[in-house]
C-alpha cells in the first residue's frame, strides 16, 4: 500500500493537473443563457468562514456579468449536509449555486446522506484551494508541532480539538495526525471555524486545523499560535512557519478544493455560461488578489464536464481510501 501521505496529496495533485491541462477550454464564449432573477450561491458553512470568503471574493464580480444580484447564503450544519442537501432540492434553472469542497466528496465514506456527490448535482466551475494552519491556544506549552504530539501522548483525551464537521479536510488532517502518532484528542463539535475562534482564544478549545483565513489574522495578532501549516509547501504569509511533512508528520495535509456545482438537471446552456464567468472572473487580478488575501490560490476553472468527473473520483477515491485504512472520525 502506498504510504498515506501519497494517497492524500494525490487527491490535490489530480485535481491541478486535470485543470491545468484543461484551462485553455475557458476561452470558448458563454451560452445564450441569463439569469432572469438574483442567483444564489449557497455556502454550507457559517458566514465568514473559509467557504464564505471564497464565494464573496468572486460574486461582485459574477453579479457585474450576469446582470442580477448574487447572494452569498450560509446554510451551515451537518458537517456541510444541510446547505448541500438544500441546493440538491431547489430548481435547477441556473439561480441556486452550491460552493462545494472536499467534504462534497469525503462524507460519504463516512455516513448516510440524503444527497449524492455526482447524481444530485451538475459541475460549473473549479474555484481554488485553501490550506490549513496547525494552531494551538496560547495557555499550550508546545511550540512546535512535535512538543503539542509529546504533550498530548503524556496527556491523552486532555486536549479539545474543534471539529466543525467530519469529512472536512480539517478534520480529516486531524484524525491521519491522530493516527500516525497514536495520539489521544477529546472532539468538541462545531457548526463551522469561526465560532471556534472566540473558545481557542480563551483556551477551551487547545488544538485545531483551521481554514488559513480564518486562523492567519488570529495568529498574526498574537491571540493563538501556529505550529505548521498543511500544504505541500511553505506560505508566503509565516515564511519561517514548516509545513506538517517538515515538522515530521508527513501522513497529515489534507487540502481542500472549492468547486462551483448546480442542482442536477440545470440546462447545461446556464451551466456554460456560469462557467464561463466563473473563468473571467478568475483572469481578474482583483478576484485573485482577493482570493489570495485569505491564503488560497485559484485553480484553473475548467468545464462542467470535468468537474463532474473530479467529484466522481474524488467520491470513490476517498471511499476506497476509507475502506483501506479503516479510518473513522471520532
Amino acid at each position: 500500500m502506498k504510504p498515506l501521505a501519497i494517497r492524500i496529496l494525490i487527491t490535490l495533485g489530480l485535481t491541478l493537473g486535470l485543470a491545468a491541462a484543461q484551462a485553455p477550454a475557458q476561452a470558448q464564449s458563454p451560452a445564450a443563457w441569463s439569469p432572469n432573477k438574483p442567483v444564489r450561491i449557497i455556502v454550507p458553512f457559517p458566514g465568514g468562514g473559509i467557504v464564505d470568503l471564497m464565494a464573496r471574493a468572486v460574486s461582485d464580480r459574477l453579479a457585474a456579468a450576469l446582470g442580477q444580484p448574487v447572494v452569498v447564503e450560509a446554510r451551515p450544519g451537518a458537517g456541510g449536509s444541510i446547505g448541500t442537501e438544500a441546493v440538491a432540492r431547489a430548481d435547477p434553472d441556473g439561480h441556486t449555486l452550491l460552493l462545494a469542497t472536499l467534504s462534497h466528496a469525503t462524507l460519504p465514506a463516512f455516513q448516510k446522506l440524503s444527497w449524492h456527490p455526482s447524481r444530485d448535482f451538475a459541475g460549473i466551475a473549479m474555484l481554488g484551494q485553501v490550506p490549513n494552519l496547525v494552531v494551538v491556544a496560547n495557555s499550550v506549552e508546545a511550540r512546535s508541532l512535535k512538543d503539542f504530539v509529546a504533550l498530548a501522548r503524556a496527556r491523552p483525551g486532555q486536549f479539545n480539538y474543534a471539529n466543525a464537521g467530519n469529512g472536512t479536510s480539517q478534520t480529516l488532517g486531524v484524525e491521519m495526525l491522530r493516527k500516525q502518532t497514536g495520539i489521544q484528542l477529546t472532539p468538541v463539535g462545531y457548526k463551522g471555524y469561526p465560532p471556534v475562534v472566540p473558545d481557542l482564544i480563551a483556551g477551551r478549545i487547545e488544538f485545531a486545523l483551521m481554514p488559513f483565513g480564518v486562523a492567519a489574522p488570529q495568529v498574526k495578532a498574537g491571540k493563538m499560535r501556529a505550529l505548521a501549516v498543511a500544504a505541500p509547501t511553505r506560505n508566503p504569509q509565516f515564511p519561517d512557519l514548516p509545513t506538517i511533512a517538515e515538522a515530521g508528520f508527513p501522513e497529515a495535509p489534507v487540502i481542500s478544493w472549492y468547486a462551483f456545482m448546480a442542482p442536477a438537471g440545470t440546462p447545461r446552456p446556464a451551466l456554460q455560461r456560469l462557467a464561463a464567468e466563473v473563468a473571467r472572473a478568475l483572469a481578474d487580478p482583483e478576484v485573485i488578489a482577493r482570493i489570495e488575501t485569505i491564503g488560497g490560490s485559484p485553480l484553473p476553472p475548467g468545464t462542467p464536464a470535468e468537474v463532474d468527473a473530479l467529484v466522481a473520483r474524488e467520491t470513490e477515491r476517498w471511499a476506497r481510501f476509507v475502506r483501506e485504512t479503516g479510518l473513522t472520525l471520532q
